[in-house]
Parts: structure tokens; sequence; C-alpha cells
């Protein structure tokens, strides 16, 4: 029992409970509660969970309350207790306010509120040193997102102590780095429960309640539901958080979750590398406490930007927040006329980004060789927003990954188990003739080739290339399309397919130089398609059998585009590229725009080549034609300008000028 302490009202910001030399200071919310107060408890870890050594309630009166809030300066207690809950109806349970949670530090275990602690705010502050953020343009970014847990768990290159965690992702910065990869997004990362009550189940990542039969996992192995077993896995981390605090179950064993966070932000930004976070916010959530969320993270985080998920989130009103001006903030969309009032906005500056699958199904179905979709393909490869950036990728964390896009027609999630029920019945996949994993040496030749198209259209597209970890070396899910609760080896990276895909994974490198090097593939500005310098060639334009005469009807399945080098500021790059695009079923050949004189075309990739060495050129092939090529089946060359134009000349009938 604690005797003669003192209780005065205090200011009702920041919330959470503090220390403040011989004093503690809180500052909580309590809607429509009764009996509100807090619980100092004083925790020990004892055989590898918390014990409550003793505790002390502290009740609150109306003179510490502040419309909903309740804030106290509390002296006189002992400064031993080291964590606390909150107190209202007659139940604990701990603070969605507080910067560190005890009791969720190992992952899959089913933990009740009573068994969560809130730890008291008394940290040193982190020595960020010469901290410095990135600050990539749009317009030069590569976005690779990965599940923390999952991405290293199965990764032997990485200590066994740190798979599973934010050391893990600080030993995998030189592989990203190789990579090309200049922005890191992190599926939700704020701390939570990892096993929910049987009521949740979760189709995409909208949250329902059902009547269903389900798993659970035990140490990520699924077993049936029996009647003490009666849980579910919350594997992906879509739901309701405490926001405040970073997750200690992806932290390393007696590690403290919020010096490891900021190490590995800390990490990735001194090799040059953006880290974004994933947020996803529930309905019943306000605005002001949204923003002032991401404020905290902003801060003291030092985070690069925000990928925004939940229903009913007003991202107009958060794009307009001050602090937030400087980080990439990624939504489905925004109302720019009321966040930019009419401004003209740098390219460079650009900050709000769309998330949209758009062009996911787009591009998969021209990927697959369907009708009617070539114009809606045009339009969306070369979207570049004046006021924004649009992400764009062919395969994500649901929906299926890549190398099941090309295996499977029909999702395979009857692991989840709820029947095969969840997840995206639309998906608009081709499994290149057979359902499922195959050894027939013509199917497994279609499905790489199909793999290298899908990464051509991506990275060659205008947006902002993006790609789910693990699709650069073939990684599979086995058909399941909605892994939420899969904390095994279907929901994690299987990097034993690295190791067998080497060549997958250089071409991923060999496209991201390509869209390094090249800069009219990755314009920040719309392309205008007109000879605005009056050099004979428009900025950009189609053509296709006949230069200059695409085919665009609605049963085309080909085309390809010029892009100008002569439009290109920096004299290092500007070499012209033409890229042809043939998604038909047989060969076509295609006609190559005709060059300057003094100038020839050479082959730079081919994704129809069996052999990497004949896939991508690092040093560009000769031609045996300048006037045509024969693209094979399902196929994209990529075409690079080689030589310089002979200058103007004068002759009888006047000057005769090289355009370029």
């Amino acid at each position: 029992m604690i005797k003669n302490y003192k209780i005065m009202p205090a200011g009702p910001y920041p919330l959470g409970l503090r220390r403040q030399g011989s004093t503690f200071l809180y500052s909580g919310v309590f809607r429509r509660a009764t009996g509100c107060g807090i619980k100092l408890i004083k925790l020990l870890f004892k055989k590898d969970k918390w014990e409550v050594e003793k505790e002390e309630i502290i009740s609150f009166d109306d003179s510490c309350r502040f419309g909903d809030i309740y804030s106290a300066q509390i002296s006189g207690i002992d400064d031993d207790f080291n964590a606390y809950q909150v107190v209202a109806d007659g139940k604990c349970f701990p603070d969605s306010s507080a910067r560190r949670i005890y009791g969720l530090e190992k992952f899959g275990n089913f933990i009740p509120d009573s068994a969560i602690y809130s730890a008291i705010d008394d940290t040193a502050s982190y020595d960020w040193k010469r901290d410095e953020r990135p600050q990539i343009p749009f317009s030069q970014s590569f976005f690779y997102l990965v599940h923390v847990r999952g991405y290293t768990m199965q990764d032997k290159s990485v200590e066994a102590a740190k798979r599973g965690t934010f050391k893990g992702l600080i030993s995998k910065i030189p592989y990203l780095k190789s990579l090309g990869v200049t922005t890191i997004e992190l599926m939700p990362i704020a701390e939570q429960v990892s096993v929910l009550p049987k009521r949740f189940r979760r189709v995409g990542h909208a949250p329902g309640i059902v009547k269903s039969s389900v798993m659970f996992s035990d140490n990520g192995v699924l077993k049936a539901e029996s009647a003490s077993n009666s849980n579910k896995l919350n594997y992906w981390g879509f739901e309701k958080a405490y926001y405040y605090a970073p997750r200690s179950c992806y932290a390393c064993k007696d590690s403290d979750p919020i010096v490891e966070f900021k190490e590995m932000v800390a990490s990735f930004h001194k090799a040059g590398i953006e880290v974004i976070a994933q947020f996803f916010f529930t309905e019943d959530m306000y605005l002001q406490e949204v923003i002032d969320i991401l404020r905290f993270w902003r801060i003291e985080y030092h985070l690069d930007g925000f990928h925004l998920k939940g229903k009913n989130l007003n991202s107009t009103v958060i794009a307009q927040e001050p602090l937030l001006a400087d980080v990439k903030i990624l939504d489905y969309g925004f109302d720019y006329g009321r966040i930019y009032n009419g401004c003209q906005i740098e390219p460079r500056k650009r900050n709000l980004c769309e998330c949209r699958d758009d062009f996911l199904y787009t591009a998969r179905h021209f990927l697959k060789g369907d009708d009617h979709i070539l114009s809606d393909f045009l339009r969306i490869s070369k979207e570049v927003g004046q006021d924004h950036a649009n992400l764009h990728y062919i395969s994500n964390y649901e929906g299926f990954c890549l190398a099941d896009m090309v295996t499977y027609e029909h999702k395979h999630n009857e692991a989840n188990g709820e029947g095969n029920a969840d997840g995206p019945d639309d998906n608009e996949t081709w499994n290149c003739g057979v359902e499922g994993k195959s050894r027939k040496k013509s199917i497994v030749s279609l499905r790489n080739k199909q793999i290298r198209n899908a990464l051509a259209l991506v990275f060659l597209s205008q947006g902002v290339p993006a790609l789910y970890g693990g699709d650069e070396f073939g990684n599979s899910q086995d058909g399941n399309n909605n892994p939420y609760c899969q904390d095994n080896s279907i929901g994690w990276i299987s990097w034993n397919q690295a190791a067998k895909n080497v060549d997958l994974t250089n071409y991923v490198k060999f496209l991201t130089e390509i869209r390094k090097k090249y800069s009219m593939i990755r314009s920040e500005t719309p392309f205008r398609q007109i000879d605005y310098k009056a050099c004979g060639y428009p900025d950009f334009s189609y053509h296709g059998s006949e230069a200059w005469r695409p085919d665009l009807s609605s049963y085309s399945h080909t085309i390809g585009m010029l892009y100008c080098g002569n439009y290109v500021q920096n004299d290092m790059d500007s070499a012209s590229i033409y890229v042809a695009y043939n998604m038909h079923w047989e060969k076509k050949l295609f006609a190559l725009p005709v060059l300057p004189k003094g100038c020839n075309w050479k082959l730079l990739m081919d994704t129809a080549g069996e052999s990497f060495d004949k896939i991508c050129y690092e040093v560009p092939a000769e031609l045996k034609s300048q006037q045509e090529y024969l693209l094979q089946d399902r196929s994209i060359c990529v075409f690079v300008s080689d030589g310089m134009p002979m200058p103007e000349r004068k002759g009888r009938h006047g000057t005769e000028k090289s355009f370029f």
C-alpha cells in the first residue's frame, strides 16, 4: 500500500505515463468510462515470462479531468515501479499510448489484455548521431515491400538469433543495395497481439466477424481447431495496435525494441535507403489521433514515409499536416486541388503517391494476351502525375506473389482453415497451361519468360516500380493468395529459391540499372508526345510492324515505344530507347524507327532468351538489320541507340540536318 502519495492536476499532453525525477506524470483518454485510474506495477522477468511482484491502483477524481482526458502529477511513490495498466469500468488493460509494451515479446502466443503491460516511459534518448534522411525523388525510387518477420525467418545467411527481427533486416542491407532498392516498405510494425480470438476472420485486409471453423499456429505450425485451441493467428498485422510502440516480437530476445528499431532505421539511412511503414487504422479512430501517431513516428523514429491502410481515412487532411510535408505519403488517392490550392509542385518535391491495383490488373491482362486491353495498358504504363506519383506493382502480399501468378489460376487457401472461402477470387492470372507446379520443360520455360515479362512491365513503366520481397527470385506461397495467418513456410520467404534462381535476381538488377542509367524511361513529367524541341522526333511515340503506325485495335497485343534521347538534359544518358512488346502467342516482326545518320540500334535486352547472357546484354549486341526485328512470342525487347549523329552539312539544296 502506497502511503502519503500526492496527486495534482497536470497538463493533458503528451499522453502516457512518464517518470520525471521523483514524480510520475500521466495523461490518458477515457471516453464514457467510470472508475478511472492507473495501476502501477513492478514487473520481473522469470522463467521466460513476466511476473507481477507488486502493484498499486491510483484513482483519479474530476479535479484531474480535462474533457475526456485525465491528467495527473503523482508524487511520493517508490521509484521501483517499471510498468502500469489503465483502470476503467472495473477492468485493467494496457495503455494504447504507451511507448513500449511488455508481454508480447513472443510471436504466436495468445495473451489476454490483463497480462499485457505498458512500460513507464523513462528511457534515455537515442543518439541518432548525424542521421540524414535520403529523401529520394519518386522518379529515382524503387520500392521493396517486406514482412519483418517472414522476410528472414528462413534465411541462413542471417544469424539465427536475428532472424525475423529488425536486426535481421539490417543484415540484408548489402543485398538490397545490390538489388537497387531505394525504399524499403514494412508491413505493420506497431505493437499488437499476434493471436486473435476465434471470432475474427480476415478476408484480404478487411476485418470481419464470421462463424467458421479456424486453425491456429503453434510455433509456426498450423493445427486443427479443438476445444482448447480456438484462436486465430494474426501474421500480417492488419489489426488495431498499440500505435506508439514498435512490435516487440520483431526485436531480438532481451533486446529493447525501441532501440533496435531506431538502429535499423539509422542503418538503412546510412546505406542511402528510405524506410516507409504501413499503418492500419481502424474505423473507430479519430482523425486527430491518426495525425498524432504519424507525427510521433516521424519525429521519434525518423521514418521517411507512411502507407496509410484502413477505411474512412481522410488522407487529404493528413497530407496537409505541415510536419509531414517532406515525407512520402501513400494512399489510394488524394484531393489535390484542396491540398495544393492550384499551386505548381516541383516533381522532385512531390511527397504524395497513389497506391492502387489498377496497374496490377491491367498489366496482368496484357501479360496474358487478353483482348481489349492495349489502350488501358498504354494509358496506365505512362502515367506521371503532375502533383503526385503512382506506385506500379504486378504482385503484392495478397492476390498471388509473382511466381504463383504464372503457376496458378485459382487460389489454394485451404491451409487458412476457412474452406478456401477467403482471399480474392478475381486474380487475372494464367497458369501457362498446367495448374500448379510442373517439371515439364516447355511449361517451366514459358513461366520463367512470363516472370521476366512481368518484371519488365513494372520497371519499364513510368510509375514508381515496386516489388514484394522474394519475387525477384521466384518465391512461392504454394498458391495461397491470402496468407494472413501463415507464420510458416507458406508466409515466410524461401531463400533456397534465391540460390536456385540467381539469373532471375541478376535480371532484376539489370532492370534497375537500365532504369537508373536511362532517365527517359522514368520521366519526372508527363510526355507531350510532340516534337516540341523541333529536333525531328517527339519526346515519346508509338510504333508497330510499321514505324509510326502502331496497331491500336482492340485485338492488338503488340506495341513499340520510342523514348527520344534528345529530350534528356544530361548528356550522359542521352541515348534513345526503343521498347517492343509482343504479348501475342505468335512471333511478330517489328519495324525499328530510323535513327539519324551515324547512329544505329543495338539490342540491350530480350526476354525470350533461354540464358542470362542471351536475355541481358552488358554490352549491347549488334543487329543483323537496322530496319526490323523479329520478336518471339510473348516477349519484350529493349534497344538502345549507339553512335553520334552526323553534324549538319550544306549541299546544293541547302542545309541537311541530322535530327536526334
